[in-house]
């Protein structure tokens, strides 16, 4: 069985798609994804049904969307989350849904998983200043206007928001 693990492990490395994930198993025996990497591949893996079920179980709040969607379309976002992260589960798929909702291209997104250590191949973490997971981090014209840390305030579409408007009275 354990065979079978590794093989697969190692057909995800080579399966990346410009992508640069890997799959490793944590001490808790849980499929862990570190690197970048892209919401369908959480979508796509039964070892990530949260993902499934809590960005289908999502609606955004569509004044945020329609705020976010002429709104946003310039910013850029950095997320970093762990696959193993209770608050990355509950936040991530609420931001991809948010996100397509408002028709902001994934292009305008990068996604990186980190261990249990916050690290990856990318030094992500480090490079961004994360201690905690989630954390989004939006950009605007290459300079940070604002992270949402863990938890959101209101809900991650309500806090997206804030955040843009925060920027605009700058």
């Amino acid at each position: 069985m354990q065979w079978r693990w590794a093989i697969f492990c190692v057909a995800l490395l080579f399966a990346g798609c410009g992508d640069s994930y890997q799959v490793v198993p944590d001490p808790y025996g849980q499929k862990v994804i570190t690197g970048r990497m892209t919401p369908a591949l959480l979508a796509s893996d039964s070892s990530f049904g949260w993902y499934r079920k809590n960005f289908s179980s999502f609606t955004p709040d569509s004044a945020s969307v329609a705020y976010l969607s002429t709104s946003a379309q310039d910013i850029h976002f950095i997320v970093i989350g762990g696959t193993w992260c209770g608050d990355t589960k509950r936040e991530l798929p609420k931001f991809f849904k948010t996100m397509e909702a408002a028709h902001i291209p994934e292009s305008h997104i990068e996604l990186y998983g980190v261990d249990r250590s916050k690290e990856n191949s990318e030094h992500s973490a480090e490079k961004y200043d994360v201690v905690s997971v989630p954390t989004f981090i939006v950009i605007s014209h290459g300079k940070e206007i604002g992270r949402i840390v863990e938890q959101t305030k209101k809900g991650i579409e309500f806090d997206l928001v804030d955040i843009l408007k925060e920027k605009q009275t700058r």
